[in-house]
């Protein structure tokens, strides 16, 4: 957690100096990202090039900002970019870190304590020691878990008594669809024709409504579109023949 918090404020703050990003559109914010993300790596790596040249030199104690300093110099001069001679590896980026090197990371302490004196987690005694212990063995103990308690027995729900018998519900205007044209199954319907046997007249909006309510009928496989407002029952498919093939 601790270093991944370092590189957000490598990026937000050393980088961008606290500025949002510029862009206003999807494309742009993703090129300025991979840029941010880039120049970190790009940096990150010439720290530690640096570092390795110096043997035990801890890689924390390189400084990103004087990088990051050192490689605006590089490109507000100008310098190297026509190179004549011998590429540097360690480079004045890599110089300029070993020469501002950090101090060493002090240690960290395991215990979280309460900075609220009117805490009620203030006082804990959980064994915890004050400072980091390294850790030079570990017991493993497998215990076998106790048997839980027996399952109770559920409770049985009385029968309800039954209640009064439902009144039939009327016929959908579906089933009513269907029910005209299984009179003619053959037909082709036109959608007027339809409205007026359902008895959808007057008002243009009311046979929309229902051209509409049809033609999702049709692209849910309940009818068959045959042409321009004229629906089908859907044809059952044919059932394989039985007779066997004869060479």
């Amino acid at each position: 957690r601790w270093e991944i918090e370092t590189a957000f404020l490598a990026l937000r703050h050393t980088i961008l100096t606290g500025h949002v990003l510029r862009s206003g559109d999807q494309p742009g914010i993703e090129q300025e990202v991979w840029a941010l993300l880039l120049v970190h790596q790009l940096l990150r790596m010439a720290m530690v090039t640096a570092v390795e040249t110096t043997p035990g030199t801890d890689p924390d104690r390189a400084c990103f900002t004087t990088a990051l300093q050192a490689a605006r110099d590089q490109l507000t001069l100008a310098a190297d970019v026509l190179p004549t001679h011998a590429p540097d590896l360690l480079g004045v980026i890599g110089r300029a870190v070993l020469d501002t090197l950090l101090p060493a990371r002090r240690s960290r302490y395991s215990a979280r304590k309460a900075k609220n004196p009117t805490s009620r987690y203030l006082n804990r005694d959980d064994g915890r020691p004050g400072k980091s212990t390294p850790v030079t063995a570990i017991d493993i103990a497998v215990r076998t878990p106790p048997p839980g308690p027996p399952a109770r027995n559920q409770r049985r729900r009385a029968a309800r008594p039954p209640g009064p018998a439902r009144s039939p519900q009327p016929p959908t205007r579906r089933e009513r669809l269907m029910t005209i044209m299984r009179t003619d199954p053959q037909r082709s319907w036109h959608s007027r024709r339809l409205a007026e046997q359902l008895g959808i007249t007057g008002t243009r909006t009311g046979i929309r409504s229902f051209q509409t309510q049809i033609a999702e009928w049709a692209r849910l496989g309940f009818l068959h579109r045959t042409g321009q407002a004229l629906y089908s029952l859907t044809q059952p498919p044919p059932t394989p023949s039985t007779t066997p093939n004869t060479p």
